[in-house]
């Protein structure tokens, strides 16, 4: 993959592990593609120090679906209402 090239000098979570304490909501789709999101996802959730996070999976989602697909958006919106009205 093009992109593995550059991951030794991604520090795209540098810190996440001492900086990221506030509430965390991850969305990925559970189909994986070219840029590494649902891979970048589960690696934020694992290295994040929030002791307040969750990763919502969209079965059957890329991430582009979560874009405007009206289905894996339904999820996303509805989780992120939750997470925005539990937190603000």
């Amino acid at each position: 993959m093009f992109f593995e090239v550059f991951k030794p000098y991604d520090r795209s979570f540098y810190l996440a592990d001492t900086l990221l304490t506030q509430p965390l909501q991850i969305i990925v789709g559970s189909k994986q593609g070219a840029f590494g999101s649902y891979k970048d996802g589960h690696e934020l959730y694992e290295k994040a120090a929030s002791e307040k996070k969750d990763l919502l999976v969209v079965e059957g989602a890329s991430h582009y679906d979560l874009y405007d697909q009206p289905e894996p958006v339904k999820i996303a919106v509805e989780k992120l209402t939750s997470f925005y009205n539990d937190n603000l």
